[in-house]
Order: C-alpha cells, then structure tokens, then sequence
C-alpha cells in the first residue's frame, strides 16, 4: 500500500459516517434505512457494536486495489488496451475473513452475531501491517511477512509470488509472466505463518471494543473494513452469505423462474401440453376399456369354470350312489336266493334247449312236406303231359 493510502485510511470510516449523516439527514421520522444501499448492511450495525469479532476463513486468490506495489501492471504503463484485463483483473493472495459484532463486551462469533464476509484488497502484507499498527497484541506484522516475494524473478526462471493453496493456507507459487498471471506451481507452503493464521484468528480474535478502543475509526476492524471489501458464497466457497443476501437471492430466483415460465409459456407451448393432456386422457380411457374388458373375459371363464365344476360333481355324486346302490343289492342277497338263481338259471338253458330241439323237428316235417308237394308236382304235370299227347294223338 502507497503512504498516502495508508495516511487517508484512518479518516475513511469517520468521513463515511458524516457523508452518510448528511445525505440522508436528521430527520427521525425518516422511514427509509441506508442500510439497504450498502453490503452486509455495514453502516448499520457497525457503530452501534460494543464488540466487534473476526474469524480468518483463509487465503484466496482475488483482485487487488492497489496494482503498483503488488507487481501488477501500471495504470500509466502505455501498452494499451489490448493488456488492459491484465491491470483490471490482477489477482493476488488476499485474506477472507468473516466478522461478527455484538452488544455486549465479550467477542462471540456464531450465526446470530454473523455480519457478512470480506476479502482484503492489497494481499497479506496489507493485513499484517493493519494488525500491527492498531493491535499492539497482534500475533502478526508487516516485520514477519515482509521478506515475502511479491511477484519477483526467481532462480529457476520462474517467477515467485505468495499464492493460495487448495485447502486456504498460504504458499509460495511459481509463476511463467512477470505479472504472475499463469501460475506454474506450488514452490513451498508457508508454515509459519499458517500456524500463526491456525493457531489465532481461526478462532473467534477480537478487533474492536467499546471500552478499550477510543474510537472505531482507529481500530483494527475499523482499518480491516473500510479496507477490504464485502463477499459472498458466489464469489468464493470460504465466504458466507448474509441472512438478508439469502433472503433477497430466495424472492429474487422466484420471481425470475416465475417471469421465465410465463413469458416461455407461447402458442408452441400451448399447443404442446393441449397434445400431451389428450394422449394423457386417451390413455386413460384406452386403460379403461381394457380393464373392463379384461374383467368381462375374466367373468366369462369364471362361469365356465363354475359350470365344469358343477358337472364333475354332479357326475361324480351319481357314480357314487350307484356303487352304493350295487353293494346295498350285493349285500342283500342270502346264500338261499343265490342256489335259487342258479336253479332258475339251469331251468331256463334245459327249456331252451328243449325248445330249440322242437324247432329243429318241426324244421324237418316243414322239409319233408315240401318234398312230398314236390313230388305230387310232378305227378301233376307227368298226367298233364299223357292227356295232350293223348289228345293230340286222337285229333291227329
């Protein structure tokens, strides 16, 4: 950070306050509140706090304000517009921290003191210095960070810049440009300072009291606020969204996807869920028809089945009384009515016999008449033959 950055900061906060008094004045039936036009509603709750906290989220990779003492390109540097998204959008290591104020004198960071999140804008020498000017017990300085290369040429070629890694610890990264744009790789992890960020501010570190601090605009959340600026989930995953930022994005995605799904909602749409709502209602009758169907045929062979089984039993039920019926005659016959039978049966075969020897009697009387009329024939037609012979012998 530039001397004249650092001499204007301390009257940043003060000033903000008086702009804001006098623009939106001092009347108290004013229903309008002026933290709706500001991030995380900072003006609102920040000098009516009795303690104010912060929490270190960790390190992240995002622009920087102060592009000349970070090795960016100049703003004057003449190359141009075709570098210019190199001097707007130069990103260095910045520190994200989340900060959380309170009403009574002891620092507590939980959702229900949550402010919002930030990012400084000039780098991790940048918060250790504002640690260290206006905490006399910070754990932290500009003295221990900086030694720290801020995009200088290196040994092996590359260039070497303090970098992020993955998990949000600090590191030494290489670099291919002189403006450390196209990082290469991770050169050394910083562990120092990584215990250091560990071991204090991941916790909940108090930077502002009431009854220590003689004013906010000279303390250390005063200087890390006015000069840092507000983020968001959107912008990094280590950042947190407000209640008010949740609330507005929830009535915001609503009423976009309701805008959308109106104003999608055409004749081509129109005319694609009538076609789908008559297939849905035909498919519907056509399941009808086959269920009633089916349970027709189902009903039929039920029938058909009841029938079946009727005759079998009925068939089955004759044929057992009449096997009852046989044995109730086979048991009723005495060993007397059986010797009866049997004599009855001889009786019957001798008369038959009896009678068919008769048949064959008259049978031969029968046979030896015709012959005796046979014979008499031919008596009768031997005379018959002498009397024409006789005759025809007289006439001759």
């Amino acid at each position: 950070m530039s001397a004249g950055r650092r001499m204007r900061l301390a009257g940043t906060i003060t000033a903000s306050k008086l702009a804001l008094t006098a623009a939106w004045g001092h009347s108290s039936g004013s229903s309008t509140s002026p933290a709706m036009y500001y991030p995380n509603e900072q003006y609102n709750w920040l000098y009516d706090s009795a303690t104010i906290a912060m929490k270190v989220e960790g390190c992240v990779w995002a622009t920087t304000d102060d592009n000349e003492d970070v090795g960016c390109m100049q703003d004057a540097s003449g190359d141009g517009t075709t570098y210019w998204y190199q001097m707007a959008m130069c990103r260095r290591a910045q520190v994200a921290y989340s900060v959380y104020a309170t009403d009574s004198s002891s620092a507590t960071c939980n959702s229900n003191t949550f402010k919002g999140s930030y990012v400084t804008q000039d780098g991790l020498a940048e918060f250790a210095y504002l640690m260290g000017t206006y905490d006399q017990y910070s754990p932290i300085s500009e003295s221990i960070v900086g030694n720290l290369p801020m995009c200088e040429m290196g040994n092996n070629g590359y260039y070497l810049s303090v970098g992020c890694y993955t998990d949000g610890s600090f590191t030494i990264d290489t670099f291919s440009d002189q403006y450390c744009l196209k990082r290469v790789g991770t050169y050394s992890h910083l562990n120092d300072i990584n215990n250091i960020f560990k071991n204090n501010f991941h916790s909940c570190y108090k930077i502002y009291s009431s009854k220590t601090d003689a004013s906010l605009a000279y303390s250390t959340a005063g200087a890390l606020i006015s000069g840092s600026k507000s983020c968001t989930a959107v912008d990094t995953p280590m950042c947190q969204n407000t209640e008010r930022i949740t609330a507005t994005s929830k009535s915001i995605g609503i009423a976009s996807s309701t805008g959308h799904a109106f104003a999608n909602f055409n004749v081509a749409n129109r005319a694609k869920y009538l076609l789908g709502s008559l297939c849905l209602i035909g498919s519907f009758f056509m399941f009808l028809g086959i269920l009633f169907t089916n349970r027709r045929k189902r009903r039929a062979m039920m029938y058909r089945k009841m029938r079946a089984s009727r005759s079998r039993r009925s068939s089955s039920r004759r044929s057992e009384s009449r096997g009852v019926e046989s044995s109730r005659r086979s048991k009723s016959r005495t060993p007397g009515d059986s010797s009866r039978s049997r004599s009855k049966s001889q009786a019957r075969t001798s008369g038959r016999s009896s009678s068919d020897k008769v048949r064959s009697s008259s049978d031969k009387v029968r046979s030896s008449s015709d012959k005796v009329r046979s014979s008499s024939d031919k008596v009768r037609s031997s005379s018959s033959k002498k009397v024409i012979d006789d005759e025809g012998g007289i006439f001759a």
